[in-house]
C-alpha cells in the first residue's frame, strides 16, 4: 500500500512523521556536531580571545597609569600641605588602598582612594616603608608606593627632597 492511500483497516490516511521518508530518517539518525562545525566553532573562539585579550591588557596598564598618576598627586599634595602648615605630615595606606595623610596630632589631612583610580580595583597597595615623613621643608626619607594589577605593577618613589618619579614594570 502506498503510504498517502488510505489504510484499508482503519479508513485513515498515515501521516508522515520524523523518520519517515528518505530525508527524515537521516535527519531523525543524526545526533551532535559534525567536526567541521567543531572546528568552524573553535576558530571563531580563537579570532574572539585573540583580539579581546591584548585589549584587557591595555585596559590593566591605562588603569594602574591613571592611579599611579593619582598615587603621586597625593604624596606631592602631602608634602605642600607640611610646607604650608609648616609642621611634619606622616603618609601611609590605610584600609580598603586609601592614602592616608595625618598631621602630628593624628587628626587626618588628606584621604584618597586609589581604587577609584582604576576601573575593577588594585590587586595590592604597599608602602615601603611603613610610613612616610614629610618634615615642615617638604623633606622626608626614602619612599616607595607600590601598586599592583593582575600582571603589571608601579612603583611611585619618593627621594629626600619629596620629589617624586613613576615606574611602571610587569611581573
Amino acid at each position: 500500500m502506498n503510504r498517502r492511500s488510505t489504510s484499508a483497516q482503519t479508513g485513515e490516511r498515515r501521516r508522515a512523521g520524523p523518520g519517515s521518508g528518505r530525508l527524515g530518517r537521516h535527519r531523525a539518525s543524526r545526533r551532535g556536531f559534525t567536526l567541521t562545525e567543531v572546528v568552524i566553532a573553535l576558530a571563531l573562539l580563537g579570532i574572539a580571545l585573540a583580539v579581546a585579550l591584548p585589549a584587557r591588557e591595555t585596559i590593566d596598564a591605562l588603569a594602574l597609569e591613571r592611579t599611579s598618576s593619582v598615587a603621586e598627586a597625593g604624596l606631592a599634595r602631602a608634602r605642600l600641605l607640611a610646607m604650608s602648615r609648616r609642621e611634619g605630615v606622616q603618609v601611609r595606606v590605610g584600609a580598603g588602598h586609601r592614602l592616608v595623610a595625618t598631621d602630628t596630632a593624628g587628626g587626618i589631612l588628606l584621604s584618597i582612594d586609589l581604587d577609584e583610580g582604576s576601573l575593577q580595583g588594585l590587586d595590592s597597595v604597599r608602602l615601603r616603608p611603613a610610613t612616610l615623613r614629610y618634615n615642615s621643608r617638604g623633606h622626608s626619607g626614602a619612599a616607595s608606593l607600590y601598586l599592583y594589577r593582575g600582571r603589571r605593577g608601579a612603583r611611585v618613589i619618593s627621594n629626600f627632597l619629596g620629589r617624586t618619579r613613576r615606574v611602571t614594570f610587569r611581573l
